[in-house]
């Protein structure tokens, strides 16, 4: 998945998870609402009984998958090393959320993770998977502000209000950039925000 490593192998060593493989090719190709077992199954290379082995439906294997690749975009697509000052962390943490998805396989992961969140605005299993995720991302953005404060490298800003602002910016650039096709540059705008908003010595950057 581009820098930030694949979501899947080539050829994954247990069945479940080649079944999910299949699910997230098929759902990038043809969106939830015609997305079927026998659609999955066409990017399966075993028979079609087994997804319905593993799973009880449609709804039942696109769950499991969205908790794979929340899971695995905390692992590949999320790292955050605890060295370096705040700026640093910071800066490094959203030049992996939000470049520009040039590689295939990151517009594939965008638009089926659209298409979840979509789903969850029906269905409460899917709400609070997006939520334990959105949890995650959150907690890091606002334990990198908090040492910012704490270290006086970022002003006296409250990292629960930054952090929402942050989350919201970067949620809805994705959503506009899926459902309408349209990339909109925003890092230089970031930047910004980081060097006079942020930074203790924002007066000194004017």
């Amino acid at each position: 998945m581009d820098k930030r490593g694949p979501l899947f192998v080539d050829e994954p060593d247990d069945t479940k998870t080649e079944i999910l493989k299949a699910t997230f090719d098929a759902l990038a190709e043809h969106g939830y609402a015609n997305l079927t077992i026998e659609r999955i199954s066409q990017h399966f290379s075993k028979s079609e009984g087994l997804v319905f082995y593993h799973y009880d439906g449609k709804d039942d294997v696109l769950l499991d998958l969205l908790d794979y690749l929340l899971k695995r975009f905390a692992q590949v697509g999320m790292p955050v090393s605890d060295d370096g000052d705040p700026e640093t962390r910071l800066r490094s943490l959203f030049d992996q959320v939000i470049s520009e998805p040039n590689d295939r396989g990151v517009q594939d992961y965008e638009t089926v993770l659209t298409e979840l969140r979509m789903r969850a605005a029906q269905d409460e299993a899917f709400q609070e998977c997006f939520n334990r995720s959105q949890d995650v991302f959150r907690e890091t953005i606002q334990e990198i502000l908090q040492d910012g404060v704490e270290s006086g490298d970022f002003r006296e800003v409250d990292p629960e209000l930054v952090t929402n602002f942050l989350v919201t910016l970067v949620s809805g650039r994705t959503f506009e950039r899926v459902t309408t096709g349209i990339s909109r540059p925003i890092q230089s705008e970031l930047d910004n925000y980081i060097k006079y908003r942020l930074l203790a010595d924002a007066e000194d950057n004017v």
